[in-house]
């Protein structure tokens, strides 16, 4: 990604200067042309225009709802900016706040503005902002923006706790069975003779010795994984199988599959309703969903839409969302009422990826306890059982 400085001639003639960020010099006439101007001159800025730490979806959303409430208001949108700017908190909100407030008096649009911000503000907001001016309505585009980041923050949320108990579960196993057999273990067999000990003492004695000895280079190894897990995650191939697997294991693939089409069903709700044209809006939605093999199979989609296809029957063709959603969408199209119909659908489906989050916790959970009793009783038997060997040959 590049970040261009552009000067554009508008349908009237007069001359517009702004800053966009695209990925060659084609692409930035074809999203000047978009804005119904005409390139004429731009210039590739210095710096990463695609870095940048994305910023947290809740101060984002709040941004949204207090600048279309002050808008609302009948405020210019500099002193919108402004007043925000002055009620912030130092942190990288206020500072990329004073960046846009900076533009804006320049004379570029919100939309130029945000987009000069890099990964700054999601794809969602950029786009609907854009609309939002075009159509001298953005405050209502910002409302609209606050209320999905507002569903779209809970519906992370939920996700993260369903996530969070097996996750402390897990940690815990580990601990009880590093202290059992690195602590536990050792004392209560070292009067004993180690020959005599049963098979699975014996294992778990070996690997006794083997943390012990090499404590330091486990230590490493867990940090180095820490490290480079995440690393090889973001490789193209393996995070598109990873994506992949996620929504076709079993049990676990249809909860999360209901959880990509909520996401989905309200962005593509939110754009549409926000003046954007549907194909547009699910374009714009193959970078919103979150997982790469999904937005792979939305491309084919839109493809096929671009064909000719009716959107639900191409929807219907690729299987990755809820076959609710295609139905919907093709009610939608036959009554002429698509917009009312998504909101409505993606209101549905909110509700069902929070119910999908609960049932994957509920099936997690016993798996886990099961996990973890199981090794635990392992670890006991290997103690018990030469005790108790030691018992009989007494008797």
């Amino acid at each position: 990604m590049q970040k261009y400085s552009y000067q554009a001639l508008t349908p009237d003639g007069k001359t517009v200067r702004g800053t966009m960020i695209a990925n060659n010099d084609e692409e930035l006439k074809q999203l000047v042309a978009k804005s119904g101007n005409t390139c004429v001159k731009f210039t590739k800025l210095s710096g990463d225009s695609g870095g940048g730490k994305p910023l947290p979806l809740k101060a984002v959303g709040n941004f949204c709802s207090q600048l279309a409430a002050i808008l609302k208001a009948g405020l210019p949108l500099a002193s919108a900016l402004d007043m925000l700017y002055g009620k912030l908190d130092k942190g990288p909100l206020k500072e990329s706040l004073g960046k846009i407030y900076e533009m804006v008096q320049k004379g570029n649009s919100l939309s130029d503005a945000l987009n000069a911000q890099g990964r700054a503000y999601p794809p969602l907001m950029l786009n609907m902002v854009k609309a939002g001016e075009m159509s001298g309505d953005l405050d209502n585009s910002l409302n609209k923006l606050a209320d999905h980041f507002e569903k779209e923050q809970k519906t992370r949320n939920s996700v993260k706790a369903a996530l969070r108990y097996p996750k402390v579960l897990a940690f815990v196993t580990l601990g009880v069975v590093i202290l059992m057999v690195a602590v536990v273990l050792p004392k209560l067999t070292s009067t004993m003779e180690k020959e005599s000990l049963p098979t699975l003492t014996k294992i778990l004695m070996g690997l006794s010795d083997f943390i012990v000895d090499n404590f330091i280079f486990i230590a490493v190894g867990v940090i180095f994984l820490i490290i480079i897990v995440p690393m090889i995650k973001n490789i193209e191939k393996v995070r598109y199988k990873l994506d992949k697997f996620k929504i076709t294991m079993p049990k676990i693939g249809k909860l999360m599959r209901m959880i990509y089409t909520a996401r989905f069903a309200r962005s593509l709700a939110t754009l549409y309703d926000g003046g954007i044209q549907l194909l547009d809006a699910m374009q714009m939605c193959t970078a919103i969903v979150g997982n790469v093999y999904v937005s792979e199979k939305m491309e084919d989609a839109i493809y096929r839409v671009k064909k000719g296809e009716s959107i639900s029957k191409a929807m219907a063709s690729i299987d990755v969302f809820d076959p609710m959603l295609t139905s919907m969408i093709f009610v939608g199209e036959e009554s002429g009422v698509l917009g009312e119909v998504l909101l409505r659908v993606a209101d549905y489906f909110d509700e069902e990826s929070d119910a999908a989050t609960k049932a994957l916790t509920a099936l997690l959970e016993p798996v886990m306890l099961i996990v973890m009793a199981g090794v635990i009783v392992l670890i006991i038997l290997a103690i018990l059982l030469p005790m108790f060997s030691s018992y009989n040959m007494e008797v």
